[in-house]
């Protein structure tokens, strides 16, 4: 094995472990988390619904964030 290929399958093998290790998050009372996607080897996307409405929203937290304003937590 060559150098690059140690370095592809260390990327790939921290991909997996993003995709199977999501974080754990507190919502605000009136937030429904829909989604959490893995994005890269370093970030989450996170789609939520604000009460019944229809529509969803979405935003990217990393492995440092803990905290979000409105009452948003991580446990990593």
């Amino acid at each position: 094995m060559g150098l690059l290929d140690l370095l592809a399958a260390g990327y790939l093998a921290k991909r997996a472990h993003h995709k199977l290790n999501p974080p754990i998050i507190e919502a605000p009372d009136d937030i429904t988390v829909i989604g959490v996607e893995a994005k890269g080897t370093n970030e989450y996307l996170i789609k939520f619904r604000k009460g019944d409405s229809g529509s969803w929203s979405s935003f990217r937290v990393s492995r440092n964030t803990r905290t979000r304003s409105g009452g948003w937590k991580f446990h990593w």
